[in-house]
């Protein structure tokens, strides 16, 4: 413990106790800690003294998943002195997701995830409310949708089996409301396939899609709770037709 003193006018100090962030409750910590992205907590919220590291193993920390990109898994080697060709992207996803303890609600994995990678979260993280898939995701998404029943937003890449993932949300994630699809070329009738299957949905947004005109109508005028479409680099319509 330490203390400072504030001036408070007229040369009259008041003596004002304050902690050292060491010495903060571990609530607090991990508050905090959960809020600083994976990057810090592997890398620098361990190494500044034993009750920081104590906080930043508990899985309140670990409840947002966002993998960074390629060239992080390649300072994880470094840092902890990994044997490089021991090293695997499966065996890092499962060392981080097994740090949340099955808490994790947001997670973005990496570009580089497999089938098996993906089958193993949907067993460990039943809590999901955000899910971002990258790349090209394979064919049993859909079978996976069912496991996450709190599941709200997803972001994906791929327009693969785009129905088959929309009639699965529907029945079984209750509170979904926003949907983001980036890097697709939408099919005839794949915007009608949001208005059938997710009428009630509130956020959309698409981007570097193609999309057209007559989708793109029926989504505003059909999706009658719709608060947000928002579309960056998509081609396929005029904004002033």
């Amino acid at each position: 413990m330490w203390v400072c003193c504030i001036k408070l006018g007229r040369g009259v100090f008041e003596e004002v106790d304050q902690r050292r962030w060491e010495e903060f409750n571990t609530d607090c910590l991990t508050n905090i800690f959960g809020r600083v992205g994976m990057e810090s907590l592997l890398f620098d919220v361990p190494f500044v003294c034993k009750s920081w590291y104590k906080a930043s193993l508990d899985p309140c920390c670990w409840q947002r998943l966002i993998f960074p990109d390629v060239s992080f898994f390649g300072r994880f080697v470094n840092e902890y002195r990994i044997d490089a060709w021991k090293f695997s992207t499966s065996a890092f996803i499962k060392f981080v997701i097994g740090r949340s303890k099955g808490r994790a609600t947001v997670l973005s994995l990496p570009p580089s995830a497999s089938e098996t990678d993906l089958k193993y979260v949907s067993d460990v993280c039943g809590d999901l409310k955000v899910l971002a898939f990258h790349g090209d995701e394979p064919r049993v998404i859909p079978k996976l949708i069912g496991k996450w029943k709190h599941l709200e937003w997803l972001m994906l890449e791929s327009g693969d089996d785009f129905e088959e993932i929309l009639s699965q949300i529907i029945i079984h994630c209750k509170d979904f409301c926003g949907l983001c699809v980036s890097n697709d070329v939408f099919c005839t009738g794949e915007g009608m396939a949001i208005v059938n299957f997710l009428p009630k949905i509130k956020q959309l947004i698409f981007g570097r899609v193609e999309i057209g005109r007559d989708d793109l109508m029926a989504l505003l005028l059909r999706c009658k709770k719709l608060l947000l479409l928002e579309g960056s680099d998509c081609i396929g319509f005029s904004p002033d037709a």
